[in-house]
């Protein structure tokens, strides 16, 4: 059974607030959305976001409370969250990531992943031109080039 802990729900929430402005611009703020394009996925950053989401989970583990926390709509509000847990925010660091960076690194992995795996899965042949305004090509090549790999890190981290 997977497990998913609050932080990752946390970071989650404010994918699907992207997500959803695939459809509706107005449901994310333009400074978010530039971060979030502008990040650029390398493996390095894909085994940290893997290795700090693995020790968050057994955090939440410990800390049910976590797992009860909203989802942020911002990535500001999504940082504040982690603030809020100062084991949390040195789980990430140990990993060598702000609560930011983490942030951002996540939310970007699994918009680019969701992207490449409904091309992968035959929903769309080309990646429509409003999901290249909201995921870089960069990180979309990145991400298709690196499929299995970046598959067998994010699973690892969520399949225990």
């Amino acid at each position: 059974m997977r497990v998913h802990t609050g932080i990752m729900a946390i970071a989650a929430g404010a994918v699907l607030v992207v997500g959803a402005a695939a459809q509706n611009r107005s449901g994310v703020s333009d400074a978010d959305q530039k971060e979030l394009y502008n990040y650029v996925l390398t493996m390095d950053k894909i085994q940290k976001i893997g290795n700090a989401t693995k020790a968050l989970e057994v955090l939440a583990k410990q800390h049910p409370e976590i797992q009860s926390e909203d989802n942020a709509k911002t990535i500001d509000d999504t940082v504040k969250k982690f603030q809020k847990y100062p084991e949390a925010v040195a789980a990430i660091s140990k990993n060598g990531m702000s609560p930011r960076e983490y942030t951002v690194g996540v939310m970007v992995v699994i918009q680019a992943g969701m992207a490449v795996g409904f091309k992968k899965s035959g929903t769309y042949k080309e990646y429509p031109p409003e999901m290249l305004k909201l995921v870089s090509r960069a990180n979309l090549d990145f991400t298709e080039q690196h499929w299995d790999e970046i598959q067998k890190l994010t699973n690892s981290s969520s399949d225990k």
